[in-house]
């Protein structure tokens, strides 16, 4: 986070009467198909639920894989934020955008993947593409943090959350060629590029500024990019893109169930002539079942989300910690101000991740007991009964997952006021130990 944006979220957090930065960043979970597609995919998915029985035990705690941990920074720099699968390797999210607190501003940041066909950590080279500027060639991405991995139309991208040390007049963003990666830094006022997305041939990137929320447009792939539009809404972050119905939408902060400011804003729709327009919404039927707590940041936004069956399955939360996320409620929407809270078997579970395989989706999530956390992942396939598959407990929780091959792979994380060493592994429990499976 740059210093500027800094100031204006502690004057926020102190007229919310909070004691924490409060503007943030998202991480929007991407699962358009590669060019080259592994059997399992990243997709779209979407859920709401009923307890369902258990399917003999899930506890596979007992034959989960280390399979390393492969970041060199601090626990909290660890946090694995992203996992996303891309031509049979698990590309691995990590650092910390925020200018304050425990490992703060931790860039550079390499890009690291698991082969799961070589079973090793790989680093990948990073090459500049600006005209005027000498080549370049690194071993990292000139960001505080890599939030997401996007794959659009077959690429893979890294939206540049927060550049390292680069003046705010342009953001950057990254794309996999071959097995280099190629920087752009062509962003006009990308201070935070916190998300991409292809909708009609042409691509939009969400931008945190110093002014508004802001989206861009791109007509030639990211070669170049225009001014496309603000969302009419608190702060100055664009945080999420998501399609449903057929229309793309840029999403801000928004404010759950209150008494104190009312709960309506504005996102912004795209349609399918590129025309956009201000569309109403209200934290009470886009946040479910969350309201305001005294004491706490009143700013929430949508964070990991995946389209299945027409809907959007999301992941919603309180802006933490500069761009990150807490995660309080896992949703459905079937449209625009029409959206439901989906209640797990395990009531008291947070939700971390979601993806979409095949027909099922599936969503992780944890639950603190005692010292410890149990780290479960449901399945459903009519988006009604979600099934516990399996269930595992660590010393902290699994903040992301992906699946490859029927073998189900986790990221661990950790929070600031809980930092736990294990932070930065990747797990992995092989399809032939999940008990669903044998059925």
């Amino acid at each position: 986070m740059q210093s500027g944006t800094k100031w204006t979220a502690l004057i926020l957090s102190v007229v919310a009467g909070v004691g924490g930065m409060i503007i943030g960043s998202t991480k929007l979970k991407n699962n358009t198909s590669a060019s080259v597609q592994p059997r399992a995919e990243r997709a779209v998915t979407n859920a709401t639920s009923r307890t369902a029985a258990a399917v003999m035990s899930t506890d596979v705690t007992a034959v989960v894989e280390s399979l390393g941990k492969p970041f060199k920074k601090a626990p909290y720099a660890n946090n694995v934020w992203d996992l996303q699968l891309y031509r049979g390797k698990i590309y691995m999210g990590h650092g910390n955008s925020s200018n304050v607190g425990v490992a703060p501003n931790a860039g550079p940041i390499p890009v690291i993947y698991y082969d799961t066909i070589t079973s090793t950590f790989q680093t990948q080279t990073v090459s500049s593409s600006n005209p005027g500027i000498l080549p370049t060639t690194k071993m990292f991405v000139d960001e505080e943090q890599i939030d997401i991995y996007k794959v659009l139309d077959g690429k893979l991208f890294i939206p540049g959350n927060d550049s390292d040390g680069e003046s705010w007049g342009l953001g950057n963003f990254y794309r996999l060629d071959g097995e280099i990666w190629t920087k752009y830094r062509n962003l006009p006022l990308g201070v935070h590029v916190y998300d991409l997305a292809s909708y009609r041939g042409k691509l939009f990137a969400a931008l945190g500024t110093e002014d508004k929320p802001t989206v861009l447009i791109s007509h030639d792939q990211g070669e170049s990019w225009q001014h496309y539009g603000t969302i009419n809404t608190y702060g100055y972050r664009a945080y999420t893109l998501f399609q449903i119905g057929g229309k793309l939408y840029a999403s801000g902060m928004m404010y759950p169930a209150n008494n104190i400011w009312g709960d309506r804003t504005y996102i912004l729709e795209i349609n399918t002539n590129l025309q956009k327009r201000d569309v109403v919404i209200y934290g009470s039927r886009m946040l479910p079942g969350l309201t305001y707590q005294l004491g706490t940041t009143p700013y929430n936004r949508i964070g990991k989300n995946v389209n299945f069956d027409n809907k959007l399955l999301y992941i919603a939360g309180q802006v933490f910690n500069d761009g990150q996320l807490t995660p309080r409620s896992l949703n459905v929407m079937t449209a625009i101000n029409q959206a439901r809270r989906v209640i797990l078997p395990d009531t008291a579970a947070l939700p971390t991740d979601v993806l979409a395989r095949e027909g099922k989706a599936y969503v992780l999530t944890y639950t603190r007991q005692n010292l410890n956390y149990i780290n479960r992942v449901y399945e459903t396939t009519d988006l009604v009964t979600w099934t516990e598959i399996l269930s595992f407990e660590q010393d902290t929780y699994a903040r992301s997952f992906e699946e490859s091959e029927g073998d189900f792979y986790f990221g661990l994380g950790t929070d600031p006021d809980v930092l736990s060493a294990s932070s930065g592994k990747l797990l992995r429990v092989r399809r032939d130990n999940i008990a669903i499976n044998s059925n």
